[in-house]
């Protein structure tokens, strides 16, 4: 079984699209919904530049008004995608800390990273193919790639997702 920790650029169109504890003040008297929709929707925006995908909406629950140290679950739409964010209430003036629990994936560019990383570790021409179209994966879980050889032998490629700062983990099973 071979493994690779390798962020390169995998990550640059891949889950450099995860925010983590991004912080932002709002107002005392109660969350202001609007302005942490907003937060969110303006920082995905500019994650999601490197793989030119904007957010269509942020839904928050509007009937929860959490206090200092609760959180409330809000989600993002982004292509077919939903990428959840929790956000946490820091203190009594509703400063607010969020990160996203999911990690949102390019399938094309995830498998042309992935054949370049493989080409290299394997010393042959290797084709990864993981799909079309976007893929949310929540932090910690993983999905299945196929990688191919010039003779057309198959095998597995699964990629565990990670936070932002941390290596994504793929292996190649037997």
């Amino acid at each position: 079984m071979a493994t690779s920790t390798h962020r390169a650029a995998l990550l640059t169109c891949a889950s450099a699209l995860l925010l983590t504890a991004c912080s932002f003040s709002f107002s005392s008297g109660g969350l202001d919904h609007e302005k942490l929709q907003n937060a969110i929707t303006d920082e995905l925006n500019t994650s999601y530049e490197t793989i030119s995908q904007q957010v269509s909406s942020v839904d928050c629950p509007q009937d929860q008004n959490p206090g200092p140290g609760e959180k409330i679950l809000c989600t993002a739409q982004v292509g077919d995608q939903s990428v959840r964010v929790e956000s946490t209430v820091t203190d009594e003036d509703y400063n607010v800390n969020f990160e996203t629990l999911d990690t949102l994936y390019d399938l094309p560019s995830v498998g042309t990273t992935l054949s370049d990383e493989l080409t290299n570790q394997l010393g042959f021409p290797v084709t990864v193919t993981c799909g079309e179209g976007l893929k949310a994966v929540e932090i910690g879980q993983t999905f299945d790639c196929t990688a191919a050889d010039e003779d057309g032998d198959e095998r597995t490629v699964r990629l565990t997702a990670a936070p932002i700062g941390e290596n994504d983990q793929w292996e190649l099973l037997e």
